[in-house]
């Protein structure tokens, strides 16, 4: 069955806009040129692409999975044009690294800093945002990798592949010197009477900070504050008592940044974090050389702040 990719774009485009009218002046057409595509479309599948009784037309579930096709077509397009475009600059391509807050602050900025000024012919971009927006972007190929902790991938779904950078740990954070830290052993209850701050309410990172805390017997935590900026986490962390649980690998390996790991273990906090791709696209070159630049730099950190690879 042949159905033509303009097709998938332009019902992308109606599902977003929810009316024909504005559908057709964002493409450019007539409202019936757009119903004579859906009619054609329905006849090709032999489905039905929106309930006609429902004002606006609402689509069903096979409208919504080719609208998701349409939208990775127009991404595909729009980054075939922009790899043309720096190529034909005496650029080598663009890459696009979808990486969390607190990874992308710390570890993968560093990385692409070292990997760009020796290699100033590539065009490298990182997209912040939380593993299930990143995911998205991945399928509809707005982002090449993913650079994320694995443990919330769901390891059924074929179209990831993942490829472990290194193993990390989640520890509770606060400003250097805090006085809870002198303590030789803290307990769940100590951790019952601090002030914390949360991460955004679609962070993973949230998730694990709310469930450790509960397996600690901590059932009421006291917020103060709460973020999906990592650099705002981490001044309001400099400046008070609060604290807060970070991945390890967003901690300077010198103390830098003014923070101090509390001596306490966390349950359930190892996690491994892996470059993610789509199973079956081709890296191109600039892809292949930055995944092997970021395997060489994440070993050399690790040999420093003492990570497993």
């Amino acid at each position: 069955m042949f159905i033509d990719p303009r097709h998938l774009e332009h019902l992308a485009v109606i599902v977003e806009a929810e009316t024909l009218h504005e559908a057709a002046g964002i493409i450019g057409t007539s409202q019936p040129a757009l119903s004579r595509m859906i009619k054609t479309l329905e006849a090709r599948i032999g489905l039905a692409l929106f309930e006609r009784d429902s004002k606006p037309h609402k689509p069903t579930r096979i409208a919504l999975e080719l609208a998701d096709q349409g939208k990775a077509i127009r991404s595909a397009q729009l980054r075939a044009r922009e790899c043309v475009q720096f190529v034909a600059q005496g650029n080598s391509g663009v890459l696009k690294l979808g990486v969390p807050p607190f990874l992308c602050r710390r570890l993968v900025s560093e990385a692409v800093a070292k990997f760009v000024s020796e290699r100033s012919v590539a065009h490298i971009e990182l997209v912040p945002d939380y593993f299930s927006g990143l995911q998205d972007r991945l399928v509809q190929n707005v982002i090449d990798i993913i650079i994320a902790p694995s443990k919330h991938v769901d390891h059924r779904n074929a179209q990831l592949q993942l490829e472990p950078l290194f193993e990390d740990i989640n520890v509770v954070v606060g400003r250097a010197g805090h006085p809870l830290f002198r303590t030789k052993e803290i307990s769940g209850s100590d951790l019952s009477d601090v002030t914390w701050i949360g991460h955004s309410d679609s962070s993973v990172l949230r998730y694990d900070m709310e469930t450790a805390l509960k397996l600690m017997g901590v059932n009421h935590m006291h917020l103060a504050f709460q973020s999906g900026s990592a650099d705002a986490i981490i001044e309001v962390l400099r400046n008070t008592d609060f604290l807060t649980i970070l991945p390890r690998y967003a901690m300077s390996a010198d103390r830098s940044d003014g923070l101090e790991i509390a001596p306490v273990d966390l349950p359930n906090a190892v996690q491994i974090v892996c470059m993610i791709t789509l199973a079956g696209r081709g890296d191109s070159e600039l892809k292949s050389d930055f995944k092997a630049h970021l395997r060489t730099y994440v070993a050399a950190r690790n040999m420093q702040t003492g990570l497993q690879t």
